[in-house]
């Protein structure tokens, strides 16, 4: 886990902007492009790619505070793994992303806490990650 957030941020970083007045912008990458890196890296059981309507009916995350989005979630609903990574819309969708995947979060740690010990030692040792406009949660052991 501490990898691909490592990884994420490298991503970031790798395209920060070079150059421009502010330094706190970052260059366009696509989100699924890094998706498809981590997954060359990890292995989510039961894979299950996410569309738009479900970003909504998992995360409440609407289409219009999204500019691109790539998730997977394990498609069983038990095992603690869930890779979401949105470029948001601009910086005030950012903060909604943000907040909605930090709800998703502790509502799956919440889930697990008395029931699934082993997906809860994983979920509590997850954050949502959020560098500008780029917002993400990675939730894998």
């Amino acid at each position: 886990m501490i990898a691909m957030a490592l990884a994420f941020v490298m991503a970031l970083s790798v395209t920060a902007c070079s150059g421009g007045k502010d330094k706190t912008e970052f260059a366009e990458f696509r989100v699924q492009t890094v998706m498809e890196d981590l997954l060359s890296q990890v292995t989510i059981e039961d894979s299950l790619t996410l569309s738009e309507t479900d970003m909504l009916d998992f995360f409440g995350i609407k289409t219009e505070n999204m500019a691109e989005f790539a998730a997977v979630t394990c498609a069983n609903g038990i095992s603690a793994q869930e890779i979401v990574l949105v470029k948001a819309a601009d910086e005030d969708n950012a903060q909604i992303v943000e907040e909605k995947l930090n709800n998703r979060l502790n509502a799956r740690a919440a889930e697990a806490e008395n029931y699934l010990p082993d997906e809860y030692a994983i979920l509590k040792e997850c954050e949502v990650q959020r560098h500008s406009v780029y917002v993400a949660l990675i939730i894998h052991p």
